[in-house]
């Protein structure tokens, strides 16, 4: 021992002072010394077992170049030169470190992970399977080690008795049912649980208290036709049997658990004794027993083996060695620690004075003992702190209420007199105790045990990092809370305790549990909330302990079968079991001794078996007859196939398989007894192999079966072009590559010029005739008052030589900022245009553009596009006609002259209301309101009123505003000496009405007095000047509006204009960036395309996703996502767009001053020449994914305006591919050929369960073996249901479900933005979510699966999801758990897929089942505002830009190696890595690597994290902030002005 032991162990003799640790490993015992201070003695393996893991060398490979090169900026560039730099050192130590793990430890251990590089075995063991179908055919006892899976194979044969029963009731006989029968109360609750989680059948559960109220047989009667399953007590059944409220008759199996109880008078043996074999009818039920080991003591082994053949009726099967095993159940290495006696036992002051005042009492008697003996056996402070448990406020009332029931009958005077004065006495102590000041513990107040306990402990825990879990078993409930106690305090930081003790009622310890409490503490050690657990002998036999890698036996076991089952606790590879045994005890040496020994007990009670009862061994004297001469020679090449080569070659040809890389792929052998001697193998490949089940011919060994299904499964793949003519496979990736994909994706930075459609096809003139009809429209301002503060407002019309399409409303913005809306009313007869007519619409049109806009045209008939007219009064519609609305009279008024001639004998009244043009500053423009005869035009400019620098009076601002220095320098005519003057409003040079002023224009001051000789009177009303004004912007609009009408015509398709003009708006440079400075923005363009690209994006991948489900029945569900994602990738779209020309007419332009107007030849105002430029083709630039995103968005508006059918077609106008060809929903289903096993007839469990659906959600299926394939798991065999398993369904059903959340989310959020859409679309179809919906529907009791650890997985979410729901009201509740098993959310999303397909494609349905089960999730959506920032990739975002850190991100690589291949992340601050993880995908790496740089942050101070960065919050943020935000599909943005 090192000199520096702490102080408080210099009292404890371990062993290491002599040399006394013993190492055990299987039966053999070595003699070592054992150092508490050395963690590797405990928890490591021997160094050949280092060997062995480090054996293989890894082979490092170069990626291929990838075909589509994203661009980089400079910055991107150096941070990649740096991070492949830090990858190519790091892959030096990566190929030095053992198989990349799961980052669950004991998950990995759960799974039988048996060396670094085994595959993680997913799929029932060949012995489970056998020994499965023996137990079929025969009764059974299987001898199977704890952790090795009998509980699964008790499942798989109640679900073959369930089917066979469903089938013996529909041919009319007698109902019956399976029992599960337990030892303790306890278990069934458990065994409920596990039993509910595997099998879709109604279970009841019966035991004690639970039974009370079942008194005669018509209670029982009604248990039996309502349940398929019962789970009981032994004592409860032979009640049952004896009183004949249960008969024989009336039961299928039963299934003993712990059968090794069945001694004697054990009411196992007396069931099967007085009720089993009395009765003789052929139905009489079958039997499966379940135990660890048959035998517990040294005895004679085939004596013991077959008495309890006989006492359960049954014959035993294991395995001919129990070591063959380890291939699925880790054992563990085992250690003996030694500790010197703790001396008698004595009483502690505390001790003495509760003896003295409570000594009495007889409710305190339990309590003294077990003080007392503490004081020896844990030391001082545990045998003082029994009482603080043991007199809580809790455990006193219980200690009173048993005072009370200590006398029966009538009470004496002098007895209540007793009675209440114990009840008194009681009530003190727990006083006494509460208010009594502890002693904290120490670890000299614990006895040597207790000390030695403690400091392995803090050794094994010594790691902020350890992955370490240990369970202590003690013998008794005090001594378990006692440690607690004492170990909380004196604890390493990084240990977590827990207690796991009985459920049992009536105990006064304080450490009752109730069986969720201990449901709860089981599932908080899986997850690694506690790493050890102090547990009572409820952990050894039962209950569902994880694995651990330690096990201390605190207090000794009494019997093997303790020793056996405790043991098997210590299942995680490398584990430890360590016995605590006291020097110099006989009694512990002993018990020792008798389980060093039990290994050789076993062994030789399994090679005394007869051979037909080892399921790992083949009989000798079998041959393979003919069969082993089997042979396949490819004519070609002269490649062959032998039986002894053929599962080779499978195992090569499935490993060649593509597959997503979070999958394991390998072949799956069932075998099946035939009897006499026979086995048939079925054979399964996964889903990715077009052919992926076989079943072989019979054949006398196991062995000869696997390799005869392998012969016949190497014939079929050749025969069907699988393997090649050297009989390799012709899929040659192993798995999808990093980037695989990268040429279907865009980058958001990249970008091209493309012509830009300045005018839409519209407005071109076919002839340069004289039109002889206008179609006419009337430009409606639906409140008009708005516009200009109140002032009436005439309307125009607008008419065209073709008819115009409808268009719909948009709002304009008065001067003032209000807002009105313009409604363009279109009519359905077209004016006819004689010449004079037309003359007049001419000249009208022509003065329109010359006074309001000082624009001058050459009017020709073949360049002029349409004419504007004013409108009378009065209300119309589309069955009005032009000649009755158009103001003929007003008409002739405009163009009679030039302008308004006025002279001295003018009335005033006359100039009011008139439109004044300045005659040298065309720009200058007034209205005018009134006469000022007070002031003189040589008058100073009043207070208040619109001047300009220099002006010295009213004459001068109306000569020369905005010509200073060249007072009256253009004025050409003679000024009049006397005139009047006028109060005027000036129009502000503003034409884009269609955004509201900017606030200085609000603000500017527009009165004006003015003279009016320097000014041209129009002839044009002022009413009508106002509605010409606002021309620009409408145009504009209808221009907008025919562009999308251009692209409606392209895609064959007439949605809603809106809609379409809505897709095809790009406001700004990075549109798609969502909570950042809009570049470039283009205002008065009304909504972009951003929310309808959300909503068209779900409906692409619902519209591909049923497409391809119908027309590649063949294709599994890998082939099926790669399909889509190539039909749906953004690099397709944009290809597809570019053949369509859709970029000439995305809208990127929003108004222009410049060019508004139309495409004529200008002869006088702004702009002369370059409207020659201008009819050009024009150019913009457009990112690529801006193109694919626009695609998407036509897609949701054509999904808005026209529903499914023109969603559908839309999607097949945007892909041309013959993948997706449909023009209507209808012919999704008319493409559908229904699979034979959809048509065939069901099993009687598959019309049970379409019966169970019916009665849950009101919905009959018609083919239940198309229901039933939606909760088949890929790991149960096909032989069981003939069906497919569930991931075809469970693609579709995916996209289903995303189309239903989305279309929610999205109509009942119309002003929310993207961004906001998507984190609040992330909590709706999350796994997270989903699975917990499963579970609420109870959809995991009908999962059909083999595999213990997905059971565990199952079992443990439900416990958390149920108690998370529970205690919290909250439709939210699902957040606080943790993710659930995939094959949760999987199943509910299959079943949506062939709700959706067995009702013949209808989607009312699906919307039905949202409405229901899912949308009242998410009426408040306002419990998911930080659902996305929940991510460790989105938070660390978060913490970034907190810091002000603008240079960060993050870079990937794949690291191939000979067994492994994985991909790993780096998060780089200023081009330096900073962290990095691993993963099976670069989602999951770069969700490590960012956990990682978290955990480093939270530790960091501003300080210290100025030495990796040294930004200052800045108002830009870079291109590589923008970078590292797609990284989580834009889950965060920040506003760039922090």
């Amino acid at each position: 021992m090192p000199a520096s032991s702490p102080v408080g162990l210099s009292t404890v003799a371990m062993s290491v002072e002599k040399n006394q640790a013993t190492e055990m490993t299987g039966g053999t015992v070595r003699e070592g010394i054992y150092d508490p201070d050395d963690l590797d003695a405990f928890s490591s393996g021997d160094e050949s077992d280092h060997l062995d893991r480090n054996q293989h060398e890894f082979e490092l490979v170069v990626n291929v170049p990838k075909q589509y090169t994203k661009r980089m900026t400079a910055r991107r560039q150096k941070r990649n030169a740096e991070f492949s730099q830090w990858f190519g050192k790091k892959k030096k130590d990566l190929a030095a470190e053992k198989k990349l793990t799961e980052q669950n430890d004991e998950l990995m251990s759960a799974r039988a992970l048996i060396t670094s590089t085994t595959k993680i075995i997913s799929q029932p063991r060949d012995y489970q399977l056998e020994l499965y179908e023996i137990a079929k055919r025969e009764n059974t006892l299987a001898v199977l080690n704890t952790g090795s899976g009998k509980t699964l194979i008790a499942c798989l044969l109640i679900r073959h008795m369930i089917n066979q029963e469903l089938e013996d009731r529909a041919r009319g006989l007698k109902r019956r049912v399976c029992l599960f029968l337990v030892d303790s109360v306890t278990l069934v609750f458990q065994q409920t649980a596990v039993l509910s989680c595997n099998l879709d059948a109604n279970i009841g559960k019966y035991c004690g208290d639970l039974c009370k109220n079942m008194i005669d047989a018509n209670d029982w009667k009604k248990i039996l036709d309502e349940h398929e399953v019962l789970v009981m007590t032994g004592d409860i059944l032979g009640n049952c049997l004896t009183h004949a409220f249960i008969k024989m008759s009336d039961i299928n199996l039963i299934c003993f658990d712990e059968a090794h109880h069945a001694k004697k008078n054990h009411i196992y043996a007396r069931i099967i004794r007085e009720h089993y074999l009395p009765h003789l009818d052929e139905r009489r039920p079958k039997i499966f027993g379940m135990t660890a080991s048959p035998v517990d003591a040294k005895a004679d082994i085939i004596g013991a083996a077959s008495e309890l053949e006989s006492l359960l009726h049954s014959r035993i099967a294991t395995t001919s060695d129990l070591t063959l095993l380890q291939n699925s159940v880790s054992q563990p290495k085992e250690r003996i620690a030694r500790y010197k006696s703790g001396g008698p036992p004595w009483e502690t002051d505390l001790y003495k004075h509760m003896n003295e005042t409570y000594g009495k009492l007889l409710a305190f008697k339990k309590i003294f003992l077990f003080s007392k003996a503490a004081s020896s056996e844990l030391g001082p402070w545990c045998a003082d702190y029994v009482w603080n448990f043991a007199l809580t406020e809790l455990e006193s009332i219980k200690l009173s209420r048993r005072a009370d029931k200590t006398t029966n009958g009538v009470y004496s005077n002098e007895e209540i007199k007793l009675m209440e004065a114990s009840i008194d006495n009681i009530k003190s102590a727990q006083v006494y105790i509460a208010e009594r000041e502890a002693v904290p513990p120490r670890m000299d107040l614990g006895s040597p045990k207790v000390q030695l306990l403690a400091k392995y402990l803090m050794q094994l825990f010594k790691g902020p990092e350890t992955n370490h879990k240990c369970i202590i078993f003690v013998t008794r409930r005090y001594t378990a809370r006692a440690l607690l106690g004492f170990l909380e305090t004196v604890k390493n930081p990084n240990m977590r305790l827990g207690i796991l003790v009985g459920s049992r009622g009536g105990s006064n310890d304080g450490a009752t549990f109730t069986f969720r409490q201990q449901m709860l503490n089981v599932s908080r050690f899986r997850r690694g909330i506690l790493n050890c657990l102090i547990a009572t002998s409820v952990a050894e036999e039962g209950l569902d302990i994880p694995d651990c890698s330690s096990v201390i036996r605190f207090d000794l076991y009494n019997t093997m079968i303790q020793y056996i089952q405790s043991r098997g606790r210590a299942r995680h590879k490398d584990s430890v079991y360590m016995h605590m045994i006291e020097d110099g005890n006989l009694e512990h040496e002993n018990q020792f001794r008798d389980s060093r020994d039990s290994a050789e007990i076993m062994r030789q009670f399994c090679q005394s078996l007869p051979e037909d009862r080892l399921m790992d061994s083949d009989p000798p004297s079998l041959a393979e007859n003919s069969t082993t001469d089997k042979v396949y020679i490819e004519p070609s090449t002269g490649a062959k196939v032998t039986l002894f080569s053929a599962m080779q070659l499978i195992s090569h040809y499935v490993g060649h398989l593509p597959h997503l890389s979070d999958d394991v792929v390998q072949p799956t052998y069932l075998l099946r007894p035939l009897g006499s001697g026979a086995y048939v193998c079925e054979l399964q490949l996964p889903t990715t192999s077009p052919l992926s089940v076989f079943e072989g011919p019979p054949m006398s060994t196991k062995a000869g079966a696997k390799r005869a299904v392998a012969f016949e499964a190497c014939i079929e793949l050749r025969k069907g072009g699988y393997l090649n003519k050297h009989l390799l496979p012709n899929y040659q990736a192993k798995e999808l590559p990093k980037m695989a994909n990268a040429h279907l994706a865009l980058d958001i930075n990249k970008k091209n010029t493309y012509s830009y459609r300045a005018k839409p096809s519209f407005w071109n003139v076919a002839d340069n005739k004289p039109p002889e009809l206008l179609w006419i429209m009337v430009i409606t301002l639906k409140t008009p008052e708005k516009i200009q503060d109140g002032r009436y407002i005439q309307r125009i019309c607008l008419g065209t030589r073709n008819k115009l399409p409808k268009m719909p409303p948009f709002p304009v913005y008065g001067d003032k900022a209000g807002e009105s809306e313009v409604t363009l009313v279109r009519l359905d007869v077209p004016l006819q245009t004689p010449i004079e007519k037309l003359k007049y619409l001419d000249s009208f049109t022509e003065r329109a553009f010359s006074d309001v806009f000082n624009k001058v045209f050459e009017y020709e008939y073949k360049t002029q596009p349409y004419w504007i007219a004013p409108v009378k009064d009065g209300n119309y519609d589309e069955n009005s006609l032009a000649d009755d609305l158009l103001d003929w009279d007003t008409m002739k008024e405009v163009i009679s002259g030039r302008e308004m001639i006025w002279d001295e004998n003018t009335p005033i009244k006359a100039f009011e209301r008139r439109f004044f043009i300045d005659r040298i500053q065309r720009s200058r423009r007034f209205d005018i309101a009134s006469w000022d005869p007070i002031h003189h035009p040589d008058d100073p400019i009043p207070e208040g009123a619109a001047t300009a620098p220099g002006m010295a009076s009213i004459k001068d601002y109306s000569y020369n505003a905005g010509k200073k220095g060249l007072k009256y320098k253009y004025v050409k005519w003679k000024i009049p000496e006397t005139e009047p003057v006028l109060v005027a409003d000036r129009f502000l040079h503003r034409l884009n009405y269609l955004e509201p002023p900017h606030v200085r224009d609000m603000n500017t001051t527009t009165s004006a007095y003015i003279c009016p000789s320097p000014f041209i009177i129009s002839l044009i009303p002022m009413q009508l000047v106002y509605t010409i004004m606002i021309w620009p912007a409408i145009s504009t609009r209808i221009d907008a509006y025919l562009h999308a009408w251009d692209i409606c015509k392209i895609l064959d398709i007439d949605i809603d204009l809106g809609l379409a003009l809505e897709a095809l708006t790009k406001d700004s440079d990075n549109t798609e960036e969502h909570g950042v400075e809009q570049i470039n923005v283009q205002k008065g363009m009304g909504n972009n395309y951003e929310r309808l690209e959300f909503l068209g994006d779900c409906f692409l991948k619902l519209g591909t996703s049923i497409s391809l489900f119908s027309k590649c029945q063949g294709d599994d569900e890998f082939k099926l996502h790669v399909r889509r994602m190539v039909l749906i990738c953004n690099q397709h779209l944009f290809e597809k767009a570019k053949m369509l020309s859709i970029p000439e007419y995305i809208q990127t332009q929003g108004f222009s001053r410049r060019f508004w107007y139309p495409a004529m030849r200008l002869l006088f105002g702004k702009g002369v020449g370059k409207e020659i430029i201008r009819q050009s083709s024009p150019k913009h630039s457009l990112g690529d994914k801006s193109i694919a995103d626009v695609c998407e968005a036509l897609i949701g508006a054509a999904f808005l305006d026209k529903g499914l059918d023109g969603a559908t077609k839309m999607v097949t106008r945007l892909l041309q591919s013959s993948d997706h060809t449909q023009k209507s929903w209808t012919e999704y289903y008319q493409g559908y050929e229904k699979p034979a096993y959809q048509i065939a007839q069901p099993t009687a469990s598959q019309l049970r369960l379409a019966d169970d659906i019916e009665q849950q959600f009101g919905y009959k299926f018609q083919s239940p073996k198309l229901l039933m394939s939606a909760f088949t798991h890929s790991s149960n065999p096909y032989s069981y249901e003939k069906v497919p398993c569930y991931q075809r369904l469970e693609f579709l059903g995916d996209a289903l479900l995303d189309l239903a959340c989305v279309e929610y989310i999205f109509k009942e959020n119309p002003g929310a933005d993207p961004q906001w859409l998507t984190e609040h679309k992330m909590a709706m179809v999350s796994n997270k979510f989903l699975g917990a919906v499963s579970v609420t529907l109870g959809m995991h009791k009908k999962l059909r699966k083999v595999g213990a650890q997905l059971d565990i997985a199952i079992r443990d979410y439900e416990t958390e999801i149920l108690a998370a729901k529970e205690e919290n009201s909250s439709m939210s509740f699902w957040t606080s758990v943790g993710a659930p098993p995939k094959a949760l959310p999987d199943i509910l999303e299959a079943f949506v897929g062939a709700l959706f397909v067995d009702s013949e494609f209808n989607y009312d349905l699906i919307q039905q089942f949202f409405d229901t089960h899912i949308r009242p999730y998410f009426v408040d959506m306002s419990l998911y505002d930080d659902f996305a920032g929940q991510h460790p990739t989105t938070f660390l975002s978060k913490q970034m830009a907190t810091r002000g850190c603008e240079s960060w991100g993050y870079e990937s690589e794949q690291f191939v190696g000979e067994e492994e291949t994985y991909m790993v992340a780096a998060f780089l601050i200023h081009d330096k890595v900073f962290s990095f993880g691993k993963g099976n995908s670069v989602k999951t790496a770069r969700v490590q690597a960012s956990e990682e740089a978290l955990l480093l942050l939270k530790s960091m101070s501003e300080e210290d994290f100025a030495e990796y960065c040294d930004c200052k919050i800045s108002t830009n943020l870079d291109e590589d902030v923008e970078d590292a935000t797609t990284t989580t599909a834009q889950a965060i943005k920040w506003p760039k002005n922090q």
